[in-house]
C-alpha cells in the first residue's frame, strides 16, 4: 500500500513548485531581454527557445528542464522508495512545467522535465529512449512526433513488464499528459503543417 502522509505530500506540492520555475522564461529575460511567451509558439521550453533563440540556448533550458524533474525523483527514491510516491512526483514535476505557477500557468510540452524525470527512475532505460528519440529526429526533423513517439515506447515498455499497477498507471497518465501537451501538433502533423527543426543551422540571437 503506498503511504501518503503530510510528509510526502508536501513534497510532491514542494516538487510542482521546484516544476514551476520557469527556466525558459528566465534565461530568455536574463539572455536576450524578451519572453519567449511572446514569440513563436508561446511555449517556455526547450523547442521553442531554440526557434527563437539558438541551438545552444535550447541546450541549456533543455538542462535545467531536465534537472527540474531530475532531482525531485531521485530524492523521492533515496527518501520514500514508494512506487506511488514515485510516480506522483514525477507527474506533480511535469504539471509544474506545464502549468507553472510563477508564469501564469503557461508552461513547455513537458519532454525534458519529464526525461529528467525519467532519467532518476531508470537511467538504463531513458538513455536507450533518449537514443530513440535522436534517431527518430534525426529521420525526421520533427521534434513533437519524435518526442510522441518516445513516450509510446515508454508507455509500452512499461505496461509489459511492469508488475506494479501504480508503476503502469502513472506511465500511461505520462503518456496521455504528453500527447495531450502537443494536440496542437498532432493536428499540424495532420495538415502537414507541423515545422521541422533546424537549430544547427541558427546562430544564437544576441
Amino acid at each position: 500500500m503506498t503511504c501518503f502522509n503530510i510528509g510526502t505530500i508536501a513534497f510532491i506540492i514542494l516538487t510542482y513548485l521546484i516544476g514551476s520555475i520557469p527556466s525558459g522564461v528566465i534565461y530568455s529575460q536574463m539572455r536576450h531581454q524578451r519572453d519567449v511567451r511572446n514569440y513563436g509558439s508561446g511555449g517556455t521550453g526547450a523547442t521553442n527557445i531554440g526557434r527563437n533563440f539558438g541551438f545552444r540556448a535550447a541546450v541549456i533550458v533543455a538542462f535545467c528542464d531536465a534537472l527540474k524533474g531530475f532531482i525531485p525523483v531521485l530524492l523521492a527514491q533515496h527518501f520514500f522508495n514508494e512506487p506511488g510516491v514515485i510516480m506522483a512526483t514525477m507527474l506533480a514535476a511535469v504539471i509544474g512545467h506545464a502549468y507553472p505557477i510563477f508564469a501564469n500557468f503557461k508552461g513547455g510540452k513537458i519532454v525534458a522535465t519529464s526525461m529528467g524525470a525519467f532519467l532518476a527512475y531508470d537511467y538504463k532505460i531513458a538513455i536507450l529512449v533518449i537514443l530513440a528519440f535522436f534517431i527518430i529526429l534525426y529521420l525526421t526533423s520533427i521534434v513533437s512526433l519524435s518526442s510522441m513517439l518516445s513516450y509510446t515506447l515508454i508507455a509500452c515498455y512499461y505496461v509489459w513488464t511492469s508488475p506494479i499497477l501504480v508503476v503502469r498507471i502513472g506511465f500511461i497518465l505520462l503518456w496521455l499528459f504528453v500527447l495531450y501537451r502537443h494536440k496542437d501538433n498532432i493536428q499540424r502533423l495532420r495538415q502537414g503543417q507541423e515545422p521541422s527543426i533546424r537549430w544547427g543551422l541558427r546562430k544564437d540571437s544576441k
